[in-house]
């Protein structure tokens, strides 16, 4: 049989063959085209993500469950960190000045007022010559989340004056032994349902937050599991290999057909 016939013979395996290839090829194709849509897609959503959170101001609410105030953002969600630096350059700049990777980040600004306070007092003595006295004063605070401790003394002269019979005050320092204060706040990532936040929550309600900022670095995610390659397989197969010819001996050549294939190596 010369190669016309062996042509007109498998014209009809041939055709289908470049039927499955193609399709194939187009398959991919359109595949990919819907990767780059997808793609581009998901960077104008991290852009929009940005602008509100450029945009967004500090949201306080009482969370009824937790018993807590519970302050929250818009946070900045991007690939790496110079490209936090379209949105919030200050942060970047800081950012870089941290050795190693940076995954997360938030910044903020807390005040504590406790308005009007109350504290004791007692008179003390500290020379009965030069009439030198000290009034100390103490005052303590605390709740769950805000703690503040102050304790000192005021020092004075108390100078008589003998024309008049009075006596004078000359302040003379103010000495703080123990100024103390203490802050317990949560913070963290949450996911809603079309944005993403920075969040810190505070039990007390002398504490106000002035500036959240939180900046997340999607690509320092951990690294995803590797997938379980998969074994078994169908479709068109080119190769070379030994073959049966039509008088059932064995002999080299190459072959091409469609079949069901189990890779036992792959590299």
């Amino acid at each position: 049989m010369n190669a016309v016939d062996s042509i007109k013979k498998y014209y009809p395996f041939f055709f289908f063959v470049v039927i499955i290839l193609l399709s194939i090829f187009l398959f991919q194709s359109r595949a990919t085209l819907k990767q780059e849509r997808a793609d581009r897609e998901y960077e104008q959503k991290q852009d929009e993500q940005n602008q509100k959170a450029l945009l967004d101001s500090i949201n306080s609410t009482f969370n009824k469950k937790l018993k807590a105030w519970e302050y929250s953002k818009d946070n900045y969600v991007v690939q790496k960190l110079s490209d936090l630096e379209e949105y919030n350059k200050s942060l970047a700049d800081e950012l870089k000045k941290i050795k190693g990777d940076v995954i997360s980040a938030i910044k903020t600004e807390v005040q504590g007022d406790l308005g009007g306070i109350t504290a004791s007092t007692g008179l003390e003595k500290l020379d009965e010559e030069t009439n030198y006295y000290g009034l100390t004063f103490k005052s303590n605070y605390k709740d769950n989340s805000f703690e503040q401790k102050l304790e000192g003394m005021s020092k004075f002269y108390l100078i008589p004056n003998e024309l008049d019979k009075t006596w004078n005050i000359k302040p003379d320092e103010t000495v703080f032994d123990v100024n103390y204060t203490s802050l317990k706040i949560t913070y963290g990532f949450k996911e809603l349902d079309d944005k993403y936040q920075v969040f810190a929550i505070s039990e007390s309600d002398k504490i106000t937050l002035n500036d959240l900022t939180g900046g997340y670095f999607i690509d320092k995610q951990p690294p995803r599991p590797p997938t379980k390659p998969k074994k078994w397989g169908v479709g068109p197969y080119l190769g070379y290999g030994l073959n049966v010819n039509n008088t059932g001996n064995l002999n080299f050549g190459g072959s091409i057909g469609f079949g069901i294939h189990y890779n036992i190596f792959q590299w």
